[in-house]
């Protein structure tokens, strides 16, 4: 059973892909009851992403934990029908479909409310409601670009570079998943729940513009165009064996630094602070190479400097740190045998956050979630019958 912050929450969870299953992935772990409805051939990331074992993907295993599983054809009224009636024990609802197609179905959030004012509703969707692309689809690339983040990441080449995962997904799922629970907060003290839009246009941009907005932030820019430092991010250093990053932003680092690994002159000799800065990370590039990763590390963490290695997943899984902390666990599911899933990424005491569900199989709790609502053996067959349900 649950025990995380959220137990007693119900969602309800109408997504597919990433954004919204990463959402409702990330609720679970918090205890809430979600239940994932699926259409007869499944959410198309079991069959499509990944390595596959046994009739699973990896890339379904990874975003949808914690959660019960579902099969109802809402392409039929009656099944339409469940999902409203689902609804109505529901705390909240998550979809990620093209704006407009809940409407149509009869089950956007005007349809829902009536019958549970207390519903928060979340749409995940590509743009914002105004403007000639507000019900236009949109996928992670698209929205990389249309955000600045692929040319923040290839500023320094000059080529824009998407960043090499589903970051836009993810952080929508994350910015929807705080909205719904913010909205849980409200709706219990307020007594009525709301309706909220995640554009995933609108969360990236949330995400990124924070640090790469700042020769924009005084109006009017012209005279701050051109003053902001290209990146507050160091790119890793190659080593003689690989690779290692630091991230010494005070001059009382610097100094550390250079001391550290024989070289205070890169500090002392020189006044403008600027010149100093590039001197040191020049130097540093041409030092570096001469040790293996394992000899710079310890001298650097002696001289309590931010550093670390470059991990690949086979480093990261056996490093001393990762291995110590469980960041990884292993639990065994009905269908795909031994699994890997990383931890929650937010530790409470009291509640914790934890994996507690194992990825549905297809269809598997449709009777029991049906049965809780009320539904008798005569209707579920009817329902099967009818291909309604599984």
């Amino acid at each position: 059973m649950a025990d995380g912050p959220l137990a007693g929450f119900r969602i309800l969870d109408l997504t597919a892909v990433i954004s919204g299953p990463f959402c409702t992935q990330l609720l679970g772990d918090l205890g809430a009851d979600v239940i994932k409805v699926e259409p007869p051939e499944g959410d198309s990331m079991r069959r499509n992403v990944g390595p596959k074992k046994n009739g699973l993907t990896a890339a379904f295993m990874n975003f949808n934990r914690n959660k019960r599983g579902i099969v109802i054809d809402i392409k039929k009224e009656h099944g339409r029908d469940l999902v409203r009636r689902l609804a109505v024990k529901a705390d909240a609802l998550v979809e990620n479909n093209r704006p407009g197609v809940a409407d149509r179905l009869g089950i956007g959030y005007g349809d829902l409310r009536r019958a549970n004012p207390k519903l928060v509703y979340c749409s995940i969707c590509g743009f914002g409601p105004k403007g000639r692309l507000a019900n236009f689809p949109a996928y992670d690339p698209v929205i990389q670009g249309y955000s600045g983040m692929a040319q923040i990441q290839g500023a320094k080449s000059g080529q824009p570079t998407a960043v090499k995962m589903a970051l836009a997904d993810k952080v929508s799922g994350m910015t929807a998943a705080l909205s719904v629970v913010s909205a849980l907060l409200a709706a219990r003290s307020r007594g009525v729940g709301q309706y909220i839009r995640v554009p995933m246009l609108e969360a990236m941009m949330a995400f990124t513009a924070n640090d790469s907005l700042y020769e924009y932030t005084f109006i009017p820019e012209e005279e701050f165009r051109g003053t902001a430092p290209k990146s507050s991010t160091l790119d890793p250093f190659r080593t003689k064996d690989g690779w290692l990053t630091i991230a010494p932003f005070t001059d009382e680092q610097l100094r550390r630094l250079c001391d550290a690994v024989g070289h205070l002159e890169w500090y002392d000799g020189v006044e403008n602070r600027l010149e100093r800065g590039r001197g040191i990370m020049r130097g540093l590039a041409k030092l570096f190479p001469e040790e293996p990763t394992s000899h710079w590390l310890p001298i650097l963490e002696q001289a309590d400097i931010p550093c670390g290695p470059v991990h690949n997943y086979s480093t990261l899984l056996t490093d001393p740190e990762i291995v110590a902390n469980e960041s990884f666990q292993t639990y065994e599911h009905p269908s795909a045998g031994r699994i890997r899933t990383v931890s929650p990424g937010a530790r409470l005491s009291e509640t914790p956050a934890r994996v507690w569900r194992t990825p549905p199989r297809l269809g598997e709790h449709t009777e029991e979630v049906l049965r809780e609502l009320g539904i008798d053996r005569s209707e579920l067959e009817e329902l099967r019958a009818a291909k309604v349900i599984n």
